[in-house]
């Protein structure tokens, strides 16, 4: 029997991977709302986890992560409800699928609460997609899946 488990993470998704170098430190540009959104994922994680869950077992990683759409794609007046015809159907600006998704990927293996995997190397496989909000719900869908 294959171990899974999916959890949603309430919030706009929060990209890893932009840093800047100050003297000889370096700091990530958005580090405070990646450090809370990295938590909520650890924290949701964990809280998800079944008890005979393997750490060190590979997974499979699937994720959507949905963003608000920009007030620009709706109309105005008696139309603020309504998206513009021109309006993009696939999200295609930043941030960057693959920083969004290495946020994810390092919260559920965060090297101080190891929640769901000893290493984000566990990962064997991914299904990632980034999209706009079609309802109300804005965050991350995520399903782990033990692999065996």
């Amino acid at each position: 029997m294959t171990a899974s488990i999916t959890f949603l993470v309430l919030g706009t998704p929060v990209p890893q991977g932009s840093v800047r170098a100050y003297q000889s430190r370096v700091i990530a540009n958005n580090a405070e709302a990646l450090a809370s959104w990295r938590n909520d994922v650890a924290v949701t994680a964990q809280r998800h986890k079944p008890a005979d869950w393997d750490i060190k077992a590979p997974v499979e990683l699937k994720c959507v992560f949905v963003f608000p759409r920009p007030l620009h794609h709706f109309g105005s007046g008696k139309n603020s409800t309504k998206l513009k015809p021109m309006a993009p159907k696939h999200h295609v600006t930043t941030p960057d699928l693959d920083k969004v998704l290495r946020s994810v990927s390092d919260s559920i293996a965060d090297a101080v609460a190891r929640v769901l995997l000893h290493n984000d190397s566990q990962i064997c496989s991914i299904y990632a997609t980034k999209r706009y909000a079609t309802d109300e719900f804005l965050g991350a869908h995520i399903t782990v899946t033990q692999l065996s």
